[in-house]
């Protein structure tokens, strides 16, 4: 069965209001942070839907509400619990996914993977200022595209410590002054382009007012996840556009309108839905020589 939908994947810069000095092409704007201590890259290797076991899942309290079962938060819609207990983790999408699991979308999450591996999503972590991986109380972090064919191993995944071109045509996204905290970084906001593209159809959204976790590995591998809001009229019209099953895509609008959970009107109906990925990626290197040519 064909699939619904295959994203490639970029990133959108936060709005010039959300953060101070960050580095962008073209300007001369310097990070927050020091970055004597140089920069280090990953590139993602894997993305994955953040799925619910139960009322728990991995994700972001987005909208700052521990919304209940017909509670006047969130649409009505229960939040989920982190796996580390945190309360108010918005991931509506993840209640949907044993539904679609059973219709075209299945495949959805391996033709992501596919394009990963074959060099047409190349998505780079950038962590500047960490003068220690464990604590550090000042880094600023990035999330680009890259350009190259990546290598791979016998298994059929990306190499570590393979260098890449950086897309200059590409906006980025910039979250300065963070923390490393116990190993991990965690910032907000963001907003993340979803590039889709379906036979013959070419069409974007956006993952509205994001957050981002980076979980650095005793290997140096990183495992985290990154969320939003999706605006549920962007997936409609996705699945009017595309082709796909009338019985898909019926299912499809009853289920979004039911599970909507973030940026409520004027008349209380929620228009977004919470969604999160989660990757990993392995240690990379970059070509410098992108940003001299600027």
């Amino acid at each position: 069965m064909t699939p619904l939908l295959i994203l490639m994947l970029g990133c959108t810069a936060p709005d010039s209001g959300d953060s101070g000095a960050v580095r962008d092409t073209g300007d001369d704007q310097e990070w927050t942070c020091d970055a004597s201590g140089g920069r280090m890259h990953w590139v993602v290797d894997s993305l994955a839907w953040s799925r619910a076991d139960g009322d728990v899942s991995d994700g972001f309290d987005l909208d700052d509400d521990v919304s209940t079962t017909g509670g006047s938060g969130g649409c009505g819609i229960a939040d989920f619990t982190g796996p580390d207990g945190s309360e108010g983790v918005d991931n509506a999408f993840a209640r949907l996914l044993p539904v679609l699991d059973t219709t075209e979308f299945v495949g959805a999450e391996a033709i992501i993977n596919s394009t990963i591996v074959s060099g047409e999503v190349l998505l780079i972590g950038e962590l500047a200022g960490a003068d220690d991986l464990t604590d550090d109380d000042c880094v600023d972090m990035a999330l680009r595209r890259g350009i190259g064919t990546p290598m791979l191993d016998t298994q059929g995944n990306i190499l570590a410590s393979q260098t890449f071109d950086l897309d200059p045509t590409f906006g980025d996204v910039e979250i300065p002054d963070m923390a490393i905290v116990d190993r991990s970084i965690t910032g907000r906001p963001f907003d993340v382009a979803l590039p889709i593209q379906f036979l013959d159809a070419d069409l974007t959204f956006d993952l509205i007012d994001g957050a981002l976790r980076f979980d650095i590995q005793e290997d140096g591998s990183v495992k985290g996840a990154f969320a939003g809001g999706l605006e549920i009229q962007v997936l409609i019209d996705l699945a009017a556009n595309t082709g796909i099953n009338d019985e898909v895509e019926d299912l499809l609008r009853t289920l979004l309108a039911s599970a909507a959970d973030l940026a409520p009107d004027e008349d209380g109906q929620c228009q977004q839905i919470s969604i999160t990925f989660l990757f990993t990626a392995v240690p990379a290197y970059v070509y410098e020589d992108v940003w001299e040519d600027e």
